[in-house]
């Protein structure tokens, strides 16, 4: 039994390992991390078995190094994930630490006891400082997940610590490969194997969770500006099945921008859809969406909102952007826009309709003579009235 659990710890750390580097091509950067990890981890176990021929002192400073180098690397990963400091050079300063202690009671005064609680302990230290840095960040459930699993082995490295220690008094193990033979190592091994496996599977988990999140945020993002696409903004959008939403919509159209890019190139063209865009999300209601529906065009939705108060929003959008100095952009024109606005009505079958309607207004404020707000109905918003036009609904 021992033996199987020998070989079949190194076999999942290998898989592992293999698997998360093979994901960091295509995922988060903390796939790098954590197959390095598990790799070392893998080193560790196999050394006895791959090295069995070299003296048990360097086999000791072999796995101790290997493991130590798992851990840092595993915490490493883990605050690469939630995006925390690495503080890299203090915990590479932890190991060497460690590595020297190590060395002392493997070379100098041969205490195999306190090797394995030194390794322990640096280890259960090495994760356990990253799992408390990052304790507030999980968010998602598949990041909570991978919290409890990466708990659980620092909680099984510190129960680990205290059987050895209450188990072995001072000067019962002497030999390392008595340590290898002992029921506390086929323990260790079968610990290892059960929360290894359960931290892998919680990672791999996470790391799926980051790929499809990162792809599903490209399939519904406009790569330029980071604003929804028109396929996010219609997932997002209240269903309309069970009554019309309260709301109101914004169609936002740059004033001339084929000149823009004609006279200043297409870069600077982007420099502006960029920026409106910014604006936009800046500008809109917390809980609104803005989507770029296709070249110039924005569309803006504002749930429990009358259309008095998103011409309010829209006319701060548009007075904002008239305000703005391109020059440092080598932009040398004022860069204007034209906002329609409509009120999504009982009657719509979907957000289209309202849309529909922003358009027309939108297209009166263009013939108007543009950089203005157009609103459908009957009373125009207090904001700026000067520049909101009212057009109605049979216009």
């Amino acid at each position: 039994m021992q033996d199987n659990f020998a070989y079949l710890l190194p076999f999942i750390m290998l898989t592992f390992g293999v698997i998360f580097l093979f994901l960091q091509r295509i995922g988060h950067a903390s796939s790098l991390y954590w197959g390095i990890g598990y790799l070392s981890a893998c080193a560790g176990f196999a050394t006895p078995l791959v090295l069995g021929a070299l003296p048990f002192e360097v086999q000791a400073i072999l796995s101790n190094l290997l493991f130590f180098s798992a851990f840092f690397f595993y915490g490493h990963a883990l605050l690469v994930h939630f995006q925390r400091p690495t503080y890299t050079k203090a915990r590479l300063s932890i190991v060497f630490l460690a590595f020297v202690l190590v060395s002392f009671h493997v070379f100098v005064t041969p205490d195999l006891k306190r090797e394995l609680v030194i390794g322990d302990t640096v280890v259960a230290i090495l994760l356990a400082w990253p799992v408390w840095m990052v304790r507030k960040r999980p968010q998602v459930l598949a990041d909570k997940v991978l919290m409890a699993a990466v708990s659980l082995v620092v909680l099984e490295t510190i129960f680990r610590i205290i059987v050895l220690i209450v188990m072995t008094p001072h000067g019962t193990m002497v030999e390392l490969g008595e340590f290898f033979e002992s029921d506390y190592a086929f323990y260790m091994q079968v610990a290892a194997s059960i929360f290894g496996f359960l931290m892998a599977l919680a990672v791999l988990a996470s790391q799926i969770s980051v790929i499809v999140d990162r792809h599903l945020h490209a399939a519904e993002h406009d790569p330029l500006t980071d604003v929804l696409n028109r396929r996010g903004f219609e997932r997002r959008i209240p269903d309309f099945r069970e009554g019309a939403p309260v709301g109101a919509v914004i169609a936002c159209d740059i004033d001339h921008f084929k000149q823009i890019n004609d006279r200043f190139g297409h870069a600077a063209g982007d420099i502006v859809l960029i920026g409106l865009s910014d604006l936009l999300k800046r500008t809109i209601s917390e809980n609104g969406l803005v989507a770029r529906f296709g070249g110039e065009e924005f569309i803006a939705f504002l749930p429990d909102c009358a259309a008095e108060t998103a011409g309010t929003f829209a006319e701060a959008a548009r007075s904002e952007l008239a305000g703005i100095d391109w020059s440092s952009r080598g932009i040398s024109t004022r860069i204007t826009a034209s906002f329609g606005v409509s009120a999504v009505a009982r009657g719509d079958h979907s957000i289209h309709d309202a849309i529909k309607r922003a358009d027309d207004s939108l297209y009166a404020a263009k013939r108007g003579g543009r950089d203005q707000v157009v609103l459908e109905g009957e009373h125009p918003p207090a904001a700026a009235p000067q520049t909101i036009r009212i057009i109605s609904k049979n216009q």
